[in-house]
């Protein structure tokens, strides 16, 4: 009953395949402490060719837990982590192996709580099948596999130990195979290696069984082969003891099953044993290796990128690397890396060299020449936005030398239009914008810069004065801003008389200015920043002082100031005296309003001064 419902789990869940081509396994654990173990196996599939897709990892893996009297203690399943393919690594870097060689590693890890018992536990995973071709084990294809590893009851704390390395996938017919398949104890127990007979494990019609209880029964070896005969091999297979060193000379090119064995010994007493299970495949190797350095038009190699080279290694075979840089400032300019990088101290061409398995009869060797420069940048200040007509000087900037050809374009407006020197003296007629272009050429490296040049076109500025000058102190004059923008728009109107400021906008109103010659003067700005000045002169002519010598404040409306016609255009200073000289009135800035209040009758003299320095003086006499 319990193998039919795993059965029926099994494939529920579809795990069940006609044949998973197992390639081999091992399975050991880990004691976390108390009753926790992590368990991990080890399972390497064949994924070369009409195998890709009918022979896929199990989705779920089950893992039998066996006291160590047999009795079965339960059955725990671990997940499918995924998937990794194994690198075909051959014992000879001047051979390669043919492409059909694919194998693929999953690991599969799960925590088990195993509670301690005197007698142990064992843990078991069972599959099938292994590769049909395989030529030391008769029917392979109806068998399987069985990986098993104990837990000794005696001992607190084991951890088992595990292989440390995979063997190569495949050997080369021929050739000698000598591989360290040392294993690894976390408990640093003693190890011992031999080889010993794979057990067996599901059948083509039982392909996922239900783990059983040990013992387990080991494979059959077809005619011909045995435990220590498992390779046709001349010199037979064989591991050390004690290194778990593993030689072998393969001269048949075929499939084998091969198990290695590891037991582990803690003060001369065995506490378990890991079989390793896996397959050989011997393979007629090819040795055609050639070396090839990728050219510099490869991204990463551009000679003006730099004086650090990413080289690019374009060979198709080969293992092992030698490169030489060809800097012979530097003793280190080596690498035995696939693709390598170097930065070079200097600009320069230099000598590259690529060995492909150096030391070995098959070493090929490729030379190249690459040419190493620094970036070539360049560029040149544009001046800033300008009113009307640029003239001004491009001077070419950057890393260049006095080896770099130049190349500019100034556009249809400028004058002239193109140059080939460092430095160009160069006048943009009209307005507008204009982009500027420079190219520079050296050592085959091209830079280009661009930039921007704006003129912005000047106003004509004018205006008109009404009345037109000259005209009589008094007068009030108008002024109207008549100037062309030229396109661009006004913002501002600014005026001036001999220098002094007299209002902003237009039309100006310019009231009673005194007497004299002034220079008039409008600034006009636009949006974008532009000025001009219209500027003409304007006189405002004097009229004439008319002094009466009698005035007749007798309250009949006529005559009843002291009126001095066109005082009022001059700044000045009036002063009246009596017969006796004393002073009876005084005003600054006199604008007749003196009517001899509270003065009798009589003749009497005046003094006036006006600001240009001119003096009136005289007599009056006031009547009533």
């Amino acid at each position: 009953m319990r193998r039919l419902f795993f059965t029926l789990f099994a494939l529920a869940t579809g795990l069940v395949c006609e044949a998973t081509h197992i390639v081999g396994g091992e399975l050991y654990y880990d004691h976390l402490g108390g009753d926790q173990y992590q368990v991990s196996l080890k399972l390497f599939r064949d994924c070369g060719p009409g195998n890709v897709n009918d022979t896929q990892y199990d989705g779920v893996v089950s893992i039998g837990v066996f006291g160590g009297d047999g009795t079965e203690f339960s059955v725990q399943t671990l997940q499918f982590p995924g998937s990794e393919q194994v690198t075909v690594t051959l014992n000879d870097p001047c051979l390669t192996a043919p492409p059909t060689i694919c194998v693929e590693l999953a690991i599969y890890t799960g925590v088990f709580t195993l509670p301690a018992r005197p007698d142990g536990y064992h843990l078991t995973y069972q599959r099938c099948c292994r590769t049909p071709t395989i030529v030391n084990v008769p029917n392979a294809g109806d068998l399987g596999l069985t990986c098993t590893v104990r837990i000794p009851g005696s001992v607190v704390n084991n951890s088992s130990a595990r292989f440390a390395e995979y063997p190569p996938i495949a050997l080369c017919l021929d050739q000698d195979l000598i591989f360290d398949h040392s294993a690894t104890d976390p408990d640093g127990d003693s190890l011992a290696y031999d080889l010993c007979t794979p057990f067996n494990g599901g059948t083509a019609f039982d392909p996922i069984p239900v783990p059983t209880a040990p013992p387990y029964t080991e494979i059959p070896w077809a005619a011909g082969y045995s435990e220590t005969n498992q390779v046709d091999s001349d010199p037979g297979i064989a591991i050390d003891p004690l290194t778990g060193v593993l030689t072998v000379r393969p001269t048949l090119a075929a499939s084998y099953t091969v198990a290695v064995r590891v037991k582990e010994y803690r003060a001369g007493v065995l506490l378990s044993e890991t079989r390793r299970d896996f397959r050989f495949d011997v393979v007629p190797c090819q040795s055609a290796v050639l070396a090839e350095i990728g050219p510099q038009t490869d991204p990463g190699n551009d000679p003006c990128a730099g004086l650090e080279v990413a080289f690019v290694n374009a060979s198709q075979t080969g293992q092992l690397w030698f490169w030489d840089f060809g800097d012979t400032g530097s003793e280190s300019d080596t690498s035995s890396a696939f693709s390598p990088t170097w930065t070079y101290a200097e600009p320069g061409t230099y000598l590259i060299t690529l060995i492909n398995n150096p030391g070995y009869s098959c070493a090929d060797t490729a030379i190249a020449t690459f040419v190493v420069n620094e970036p070539l940048v360049v560029s040149f200040a544009a001046p800033g936005p300008v009113c009307g007509t640029l003239v001004t000087e491009f001077i070419a900037q950057g890393n260049q030398t006095t080896a770099a050809t130049y190349s500019w374009q100034f556009g249809a407006n400028a004058t002239p239009q193109t140059a080939s020197t460092g430095t160009v003296d160069v006048t943009f007629e009209g307005t507008g914008t204009s982009t500027v272009t420079l190219t520079v050429v050296e050592n085959g490296c091209t830079s280009t810069f661009s930039d921007e040049v704006t003129a912005y076109p000047e106003p004509t500025a004018f205006y008109t004065g009404s009345p037109p000058s000259p005209q009589p102190y008094g007068t009030d004059i108008l002024f109207v801003d008549g100037t062309t923008g030229n396109g661009s728009q006004l913002v501002a109107q600014e005026w001036t008389s001999s220098g002094n400021p007299v209002g902003s906008g237009s039309p100006l109103e310019w009231n009673s200015p005194l007497p004299g010659t002034y220079l008039i003067q409008l600034e006009v700005t636009t949006a974008d920043g532009c000025t001009a000045t219209y500027q003409l002169p304007y006189e405002i002519t004097k009229v004439p002082i008319i002094i009466p010598n009698v005035f007749t404040p007798n309250g009949d409306g006529s005559n009843e100031q002291f009126s001095i016609r066109n005082v009022e255009q001059h700044k000045n200073e009036f002063t009246v005296y009596n017969r006796w000289g004393m002073s009876i009135f005084q005003a600054s800035n006199y604008r007749n309003q003196w009517s001899g209040l509270g003065i009798p009758d009589g003749t009497y003299f005046y003094e006036l001064k006006l600001q240009n320095g001119n003096i009136h003086a005289g007599h009056l006499t006031l009547l009533r």
